[in-house]
């Protein structure tokens, strides 16, 4: 059986744009695989090493890289661009740090009030990515003008706490956020959208996310973190993320050079980024989209068997069933070869009553194997 894939959502638009943006090229669903190597071979023994060294730029901005020879009929590659970006940690050992880890470990929840939601998918056997979604008031952020502009930054400390209590998995971050002033009257206008990253192996936590906007005007965020355990052998399905903000990857003005290099791997399906909601609320007149993955071994055998998935959509309240697709075939979304499948659905709030929901998402093979169901909350309104 082939290794689980170093990335679930590394269909083949991303392994392309991947690729091209760092210089490279890509060979796929190709049966001239020495073909394929020669080629490879050949790069190998035909590249030249340029480097300069760039001006001092802003943190977490990115750059366009072009490079030209002055003799025609010969084709040039190199990587695209490059971003001046932080680590994982960019608090780690700060006093900022230790006050916001006082601040999670403390009682009081602050006054920044904000959503949270934090589905995961899976990206090798047992290591889950966690993809943490928040929407804060843009009020919250205090801005000060600064060199002629306007400046704000929001620090942010997340910990993924063990059941006695040390921690699993850590991250830390700070955006900086600079505009003029009429950008800023733009800005506050709707909540500030921050979303990161983290791995965790499969467990029971008590997600805690702190957020600070600067002096003592702080926000202490907790929920509930399951992740089962997965071993990549067998059939699997993993969490869920709605949205009602999926765009065309080629409607992104950042492009995915940006989000690449950033080493942040974006939900992608059948050419769509997926951000997922942090707050699950929806007006009855969104257009909203179910994003999980499956996982099947056995599409990497000289059989595959068929898979399909569906969801059930029942009130939160009495649990009765309002909705049910069926078995919808995951055929469209399959790749080649590859034992990720990621599954983009429309979820069909139109014609619910306002109210609290459900969601129960299941997956099927035809070897009659069934995957763990997922189930989320969400809310309709007018």
């Amino acid at each position: 059986m082939p290794p689980f894939p170093t990335s679930v959502a590394s269909n083949q638009q991303i392994l392309a744009a991947l690729a091209e943006g760092t210089g490279g090229f890509t060979i796929f669903n190709t049966n001239d695989l020495l073909g394929g190597l020669q080629r490879i071979g050949q790069e190998k023994n035909q590249f030249y090493i340029l480097g300069y060294v760039p001006p001092e730029t802003a943190e977490g901005s990115c750059h366009t890289l072009k490079v030209k020879l002055e003799h025609g009929g010969m084709n040039v590659r190199s990587r695209s661009g490059y971003c001046n970006t932080k680590p994982t940690n960019v608090l780690e050992g700060k006093p900022l740090e230790r006050q916001l880890e006082q601040h999670a470990t403390g009682t009081q929840a602050g006054s920044i009030q904000a959503t949270m939601q934090a589905p995961y998918f899976y990206t090798a056997p047992d290591i889950a990515r966690v993809n943490l979604a928040m929407e804060i008031p843009s009020s919250a952020l205090q801005f000060n003008k600064e060199k002629g502009k306007y400046h704000a930054n929001l620090n942010v400390l997340g910990i993924a706490y063990k059941p006695d209590g040390s921690i699993g998995a850590k991250f830390s971050d700070t955006v900086n956020l600079d505009f003029e002033k009429d950008e800023v009257k733009e800005f506050t206008k709707t909540p500030y959208k921050y979303e990161n990253q983290f791995d965790a192996a499969p467990g029971t936590y008590k997600l805690t996310v702190v957020v600070s906007a600067g002096g003592d005007n702080f926000g202490k965020f907790e929920s509930p973190l399951q992740i089962d355990a997965y071993d990549g052998k067998h059939f699997s399905l993993g969490g869920v993320a709605l949205t009602n903000s999926a765009q065309r990857l080629a409607e992104i003005p950042t492009g995915l050079d940006s989000i690449l290099l950033e080493d942040r791997t974006p939900l992608v399906v059948k050419g769509m980024q997926v951000v997922p909601s942090a707050s699950n609320r929806f007006k009855k007149s969104d257009k909203v989209i179910l994003y999980t993955e499956i996982y099947e071994p056995l599409l990497a055998s000289a059989t595959p068997p068929q898979v399909g998935m569906g969801y059930r959509i029942l009130e939160r309240a009495s649990n009765k069933e309002v909705f049910f697709t069926g078995v919808v075939k995951a055929d469209e979304f399959i790749q080649k070869g590859n034992p990720v499948i990621p599954m983009g659905l429309m979820l069909k709030v139109a014609d619910l009553p306002v109210g609290g929901y459900k969601l129960l998402v299941q997956a099927v093979d035809g070897t009659g194997s069934r995957a763990p169901n997922r189930t989320v909350d969400f809310d309709v309104t007018d």
